[in-house]
This record gives C-alpha cells, structure tokens and sequence, in this order.
C-alpha cells in the first residue's frame, strides 16, 4: 500500500472547479482470468464529442508458484498489453470497438522488484524460488494432466465490441463483446466468444471529487484443455474516485473486484476471486489529449499476484 500514499498526499492539495471526466478503464492483466472472462470496468461516456479514441499500455509482472500435492501452478512472466479502442456517439447511445497487441515473455524487472521488495520489507516468497528473468508458465491438474504455456514476442488479442445506451448524464449500461481472434498461444485467449454487461454511475460529489461505481455480468462457454474446472458466469463490482487537484490535473483510485474463473483445482490463483488497485494521475495540457499515468496491485488472492502492473496511455 506505501506506493499509492505519495498519491494521496498530492491529491490532498487545493484545485479548481471543473467538470470530471471518468477515471481509466480497466481489464485484468493476469491471464487465468482474461482468458476466461470478458469482464471490465468501463467508465462512463461522456456524450460531447463524435468521436472518442484511447489507447492503453499495460505492463506487468506476475509471479505465482503453487506447489501442492495434486496441484501445480507456476507462472513467471512480464505481460504486455498495447490496446486501442475507437467509440462513436449517438445521442444517448454509443458503440465502438477494441483491439490489442499482446505479448508475454521473461522481461526485465526481477532484479528492480527484488531490489524493491528488500526496501519495503515485503517478502515474497515465489521471487526467492525463481531464477531471474526466466519465464516458465506450467500446470498440474488435479486430474494429473500437466500444461506448459509458451511465450510468445507478440500477437493479436481477442477483439472487443462495445455498445452502450446513457440513461441518465449520470448512468449508463454497457454490452462488449469478445471475439475469439487471439492468435497467441494456448493460455492467453478465451478461444470462444464471450458476452458481458457492465453499469456505471458517476456521481459527482462536489466541485473536486467525482466517484464512479460499477456492477458487470458475464458469460463464457466453456472451452479448451482446462474445461473440467471452468466457471461459465462471472461477477465483477468496482469503486473508484477521481480528485481533481490543480487546474485539469486529477489523481485516482480505483478498486476492482472480478470473481474466479475456475473451481475445484485447491489452487487459490485458479479458484479465488480477483481484488485490485488502479492508482495513479490523469494529466491534460491546454491542447491535446488526456494523458493516463498509473499503476496496478493485486490485493487478493494472497500469493501475490500481479506483483506490479505500469499503465500509461492517452485519450481524445
């Protein structure tokens, strides 16, 4: 939690009043949960202009090594996800489409996590097992059937169809999508279609802060080699706030919560719920777009997770 306290003692400052804008979407990063679930957080869509474009980078290190009597899970690896999403408005209603670069290799950041592990007294006892930078993505089922996962330097993700209708200026519901184009390897694809709805309120509260909340829904049949343990429905619930601290400058914080994608594997990264933080800036000069810098955790389940995930990205 000491990452995000500096964000909390700059955003404790004075600003002026101006209207809010939402605070970043958001989609898990770690794969046994994309894989499965189309679920996200989408914030809400403001009617003003035509056209909308965002596009995304997320960076992240994942380290989870599970080693039971029936059961095994190791998965060290860096991900990377470039995505671009286009929305056009249509009175109260809008559409709009997704895709993604993706890749998952070694990476880079072991020695930089070790190193800042050590300087906030967090032990993590995966790291200390593993080699530096050296990617390994295995599994051993209950059953006793075992899966190695491939890296891979980039591919296309599964595409995201949105549509969504705005009741209120302060509610919407919005329906994506998920087309089975990922052309990665095995573990990284839903290798089906997937539906999923999401609502979201923004709710200004006074002429700083504006929160946003969510409620989403989804489907996935089941497919693939992990098919015995796969859930089909999935629930997903956010809380988040965005406080504009000094002319269009703003810092954010966003809790996320997405339920597990699998059953009955006794490996709590497969069979427990997902909970996150995404923190960090959205930044705007007097011309050009709005500029997303931030960070994601993973608060649960308790392994750790995603050990850290870099966001960067701009909108228009």
């Amino acid at each position: 939690m000491g990452r995000f306290a500096a964000l909390l003692l700059v955003v404790a400052g004075a600003g002026r009043s101006l209207a809010a804008q939402g605070i970043p979407p958001y989609e898990a990063m770690n794969p046994l949960l994309f894989s499965r679930s189309g679920l996200w957080f989408q914030p809400y869509v403001d009617s003003a202009a035509p056209w909308q474009v965002r596009f995304l980078t997320d960076y992240a290190s994942i380290v989870e090594y599970i080693d039971l009597a029936q059961s095994k899970l190791v998965l060290d690896a860096e991900l990377l996800r470039l995505d671009a999403t286009v929305t056009r408005n249509i009175g109260p209603v809008f559409v709009g489409g997704q895709v993604s670069f993706n890749a998952a290799y070694p990476g880079f950041m072991d020695g930089f996590l070790d190193w800042y592990h050590d300087l906030i007294g967090l032990q993590v006892a995966a790291r200390k097992l593993r080699p530096r930078d050296q990617f390994e993505y295995s599994i051993r089922l209950p059953d006793g059937r075992e899966f190695e996962r491939s890296r891979s330097s980039g591919f296309l993700g599964d595409v995201r169809l949105l549509a969504g209708h705005r009741h209120t200026r302060h509610w919407q519901t919005t329906i994506g999508v998920t087309l089975p184009t990922n052309g990665g390897p095995t573990g990284y694809g839903r290798e089906t279609a997937s539906v999923s709805g999401v609502t979201t309120a923004r709710l200004p509260l006074d002429h700083r802060w504006t929160t946003e909340l969510s409620a989403g829904a989804g489907y996935t049949p089941k497919h693939g080699d992990l098919t015995a343990y796969q859930r089909t429905f999935f629930h997903s619930a956010s809380a988040g706030v965005r406080y504009r601290f000094s002319g269009k400058q703003a810092g954010f914080l966003n809790l996320f919560y997405q339920s597990a994608s699998y059953r009955d594997t006794g490996m709590r990264a497969f069979d427990n719920r997902e909970l996150t933080l995404d923190y960090g800036f959205l930044l705007r000069a007097r011309k050009g777009p709005e500029w997303f810098l931030g960070m994601t955790e993973d608060l649960e389940p308790r392994g750790p997770a995603i050990d850290l995930s870099f966001r960067i990205g701009a909108r228009w």
